[in-house]
């Protein structure tokens, strides 16, 4: 009965001091934000929106928002919101595939190519039990999405890219996420995974021949004075989950929830209507510079889907399951 007793005061206490721990940084009227990505493109001005937001709401917070990867890079951000370090981020969704490999299946290769399908995959049941409840049992709260846009390929070179076989020895920079990394090794490319941050001096030193960003945050990031053209793809619709701290977010009150989460509504609801329109903008700054944009056939469009579809076993049925998948074709217009 002592020993019970003792067990039980001891589980108490550890619970206690997690519950405490979880809510410092609300308690202490801070909240920490870190965006990987600069702050001229859309994420970074999404992120801008939120802040303002959240000081308008929580008068007696500091908002400490970071960008350019300066707190977290995409390397570190995701263990850095495990460990409490930051309250909220906001990476592409293959990043967190780390502790959640379900999620390659959302980013395959010519799959979701919109953010109509985006939106109804993220919003399906039978979807979102594949890596909702994965996340959260690693201490991670999916708040929100962001969009952020159709992946292009953008290059030096005189070359276009036209064909999968033109990818062959071109050396590409990807995300560290193993369906992004699968893909253009399928395509022939030379993968070079880095942080984002790392990617315009390693483009301008010819460390790398290519990327595949928005074309926002092409031009966000000032690479569209470094490439010489672009070939619209449009491979995979890319998009930002807005992740908190699971025990931060649980802990937080009520009241104080409800007015972070009104800050959040508007940010994404401004991302949601703004991305298209921050694209066909920076495509048109991309246009302005005399760089060359190529356009695919649906014969050539067809060529790449078929020469990246392996990629749809490994990263998809094999991590989410058939019904999954299925239900992601549907949703990607493709007959099962």
């Amino acid at each position: 009965m002592k020993f019970k007793l003792k067990k039980q005061i001891w589980a108490l206490a550890i619970s206690s001091s997690l519950l405490i721990a979880s809510g410092t940084a609300m308690a202490a009227g801070k909240i920490v934000i870190s965006n990987d990505n600069n702050a001229m493109g859309v994420k970074g001005q999404t992120f801008e929106i939120f802040k303002k937001e959240l000081m308008a709401r929580l008068p007696g917070t500091s908002v400490e928002l970071s960008h350019g990867g300066t707190l977290f890079d995409q390397k570190t951000q995701v263990q850095g919101l495990q460990l409490g370090s930051v309250d909220i981020i906001a990476p592409t969704s293959g990043i967190y595939a780390k502790v959640t490999p379900q999620l390659n299946a959302l980013t395959l290769p010519f799959l979701l190519t919109t953010p109509e399908q985006i939106d109804k995959a993220l919003k399906d049941p039978v979807v979102r039990a594949s890596f909702v409840p994965k996340m959260q049992s690693k201490n991670i709260e999916p708040i929100a999405i962001w969009i952020n846009g159709a992946r292009e390929l953008s290059y030096r070179g005189s070359k276009a890219i036209l064909t999968p076989a033109d990818m062959k020895g071109v050396k590409i920079r990807v995300q560290t996420v193993p369906a992004d990394i699968a893909t253009m090794k399928a395509l022939g490319a030379n993968v070079v995974a880095m942080s984002w941050s790392e990617v315009p001096t390693a483009l301008q030193q010819g460390v790398i021949d290519a990327v595949e960003p928005t074309a926002n945050a092409l031009v966000g990031a000032g690479l569209q004075e470094i490439i010489d053209q672009m070939t619209l793809i449009d491979y995979q619709y890319s998009f930002y989950i807005v992740g908190a701290n699971k025990k931060w977010w649980d802990a937080m009150p009520a009241a104080e929830k409800a007015k972070v989460q009104e800050a959040l509504d508007i940010a994404t609801n401004w991302n949601w209507k703004n991305t298209s329109l921050e694209n066909e903008a920076a495509l048109k700054k991309v246009a302005a510079l005399g760089k060359k944009i190529n356009l695919l056939t649906p014969e050539q469009r067809q060529a790449w889907q078929k020469a990246a579809s392996p990629v749809w076993e490994e990263f998809g049925t094999k991590l989410v399951g058939k019904d999954v998948m299925m239900r992601l074709k549907e949703i990607g217009g493709f007959k099962n």
